[in-house]
């Protein structure tokens, strides 16, 4: 029985190690490589915009643009962690698929977390 446990444990760890390294640019890196990295801006539950970002419906480049978030403006975000979604380049982050969820009293929607900080 402590062999199976053990094994089992030993596939686990194996796997997510794999599905760690399949996953790289989290939050994009700025030059482009596939180290795997995150964004703490909304570490204090707040986040200031670094350029004009596009606030959307879902995770993605390409859902419903909600509203755009001027570079300076600090809106409050949702979690504290990155949420992994569509890929993009923007901010200066190439191939980027981390995601912030933030709002403010009027909009809340989703954002490259490349663009805050």
């Amino acid at each position: 029985m402590g062999k199976i446990m053990l094994s089992r444990l030993t596939v686990t760890l194996a796997v997510a190690a794999v599905v760690g390294l399949a996953l790289p640019g989290v939050a994009g890196a700025v030059d482009g490589s596939t180290e795997l990295r995150t964004n703490t801006a909304c570490n204090d539950g707040k986040a200031t915009a670094v350029e004009n970002v596009a606030i959307r419906t879902s995770t993605s480049t390409s859902a419903a643009l909600v509203t755009t978030a001027l570079k300076g403006q600090t809106w409050a975000c949702g979690s504290t962690s990155v949420i992994l979604g569509g890929r993009y380049t923007a901010c200066g982050t190439t191939n980027g698929n981390g995601w912030f969820y933030v709002y403010n009293d009027n909009y809340a929607g989703y954002t490259a977390s490349g663009c805050w900080g």
